[in-house]
């Protein structure tokens, strides 16, 4: 990242308590950015993420059966959004919601709100809010949006994600791991 966040309560330069990583997200609702990289959709991302998703509809894998549909180009699978989220999500856990590091927080909820087709070709902006955070039960919950736009300015998608983790539990490097990379499956 090449942005310098106003991030509440400055940077972390030490292990943070439960009460004070709650404290200092709370004071951190309201954060939001435009992630400083861009998604280029390219033909060969949209045919991986149909044949993972198992999207037969020839829209996904042919040029010319997607313009025949009227689409300019390959139709991205509506999973493909969830990629770019979680890439442009990781300043938020780095410069706004701090004291979790790399413990696990796992997605509880997610709702969706398609405006246009995703389609190959495509240069993406992804802007990432921080609308939300509450405790229940002794588990944080943090709600964020992300607002996916192209090249041109278009408002593709939108999308709430709810995250749910503790921020007093030690990392387990063995699920951090292994979340890394399903996560992270098809990020290059």
């Amino acid at each position: 990242m090449s942005k310098d966040f106003d991030v509440p309560g400055g940077p972390v330069t030490e292990q943070l308590s439960p009460e004070e990583v709650a404290e200092r997200t709370r004071a951190a609702v309201g954060y939001n950015y435009e992630y400083s990289e861009k998604y280029f959709v390219s033909r060969e991302k949209v045919r991986e993420f149909a044949n993972a998703s198992q999207l037969l509809d020839p829209v996904h894998h042919d040029v010319a059966a997607a313009q025949a549909a009227g689409y300019a180009d390959l139709v991205a699978p509506p999973i493909m959004f969830s990629l770019i989220g979680i890439i442009a999500h990781r300043p938020l856990f780095e410069n706004a919601i701090v004291g979790y590091g790399r413990r696990p927080v796992v997605q509880s909820e997610q709702k969706v709100q398609f405006h246009a087709p995703v389609l190959a070709g495509m240069t993406l902006t992804t802007h990432v809010h921080f609308d939300a955070f509450k405790q229940v039960a002794g588990v944080d919950l943090i709600v964020t949006r992300n607002e996916i736009h192209d090249q041109d300015g278009n408002h593709l998608v939108t999308s709430w994600t709810t995250l749910a983790g503790r921020s007093g539990e030690d990392e387990d490097a063995g699920f951090v791991g292994a979340m890394e990379k399903v996560m992270m499956y098809g990020a290059s």
